[in-house]
């Protein structure tokens, strides 16, 4: 039976991903994890939600960027499906929630931190093909890339949040499907699909929310998003270990 509290974490997340483009994952999969679902079972009812966000913020951007795109899909996606196969073929070895704690806090650092970070700028751009092989890596075994594709898109967006937003929701569109098949294929037999309606929840949502990313001061909501991000980390560390 559904709680109030799941649908409750579904609606805020659908909320700030409506915004920012990032949100669902980073946040939905150490709640589900702590709710009780497994990785597989986490992933078969974040990725319908996060893949549909994507696919309405990517029909509506009016940035293209072929090069983005190529590499992407080049550097990125191969290492994807690889880690996101291990992950599922030694889930009762890897410590998944772990992971993912230990990834919020790392990543959300780095965000927090990112004016020192972005000192580094030259030697980023001479490692782009790297970054993308370790956000796929990252988000195949752990689903918590998003902290990482933010952290490249908003460096090489200058942050323009447009064009920030619009490689965000096409990594995130193109990782979700990939990942999304690769579960179904490997673990169907396991998965429960009694909450795919939280779909329609976007539906409602999504158009009104769009109101609020032209107004709202992304940057102080994105530092209170990953201040969250980092306490909801460290909850999980002292919590489980």
């Amino acid at each position: 039976m559904t709680s109030v509290l799941e649908i409750s974490i579904i609606i805020f997340l659908i909320f700030i991903q409506s915004i920012f483009g990032v949100g669902l994952l980073i946040f939905g999969t150490p709640s589900f994890l702590i709710l009780g679902y497994d990785f597989a079972n986490t992933i078969n009812i974040l990725m319908p939600i996060s893949i549909t966000i994507s696919i309405l913020q990517f029909l509506k951007s009016k940035v293209k960027d072929p090069k983005f795109v190529k590499e992407y899909n080049l550097f990125c996606l191969p290492f994807l499906v690889f880690f996101l196969i291990v992950a599922l073929k030694f889930k009762n070895i890897l410590d998944i929630k772990f992971l993912v704690a230990l990834l919020l806090v790392f990543s959300s650092t780095i965000i927090l931190n990112k004016k020192r970070f972005s000192t580094f700028k030259k030697t980023f751009f001479k490692l782009k093909k790297l970054i993308l092989i370790v956000i796929g890596s990252v988000h195949g075994l752990s689903n918590m890339g998003g902290s990482f594709l933010a952290i490249y898109s908003t460096l090489i967006s200058q942050n323009k949040k447009e064009i920030a937003r619009y490689y965000i929701c096409y990594g995130y569109l193109i990782m979700g499907i990939l990942q999304y098949l690769t579960v179904l294929i490997l673990s169907y037999e396991y998965l429960k699909f009694t909450k795919l309606f939280y779909v329609l929840f976007v539906l409602i949502i999504y158009f009104p929310v769009q109101k609020l990313f032209k107004v709202i001061d992304d940057k102080k909501f994105s530092n209170y998003v990953n201040i969250i991000a980092l306490i909801y980390g460290v909850i999980i560390l002292f919590t489980y270990y």
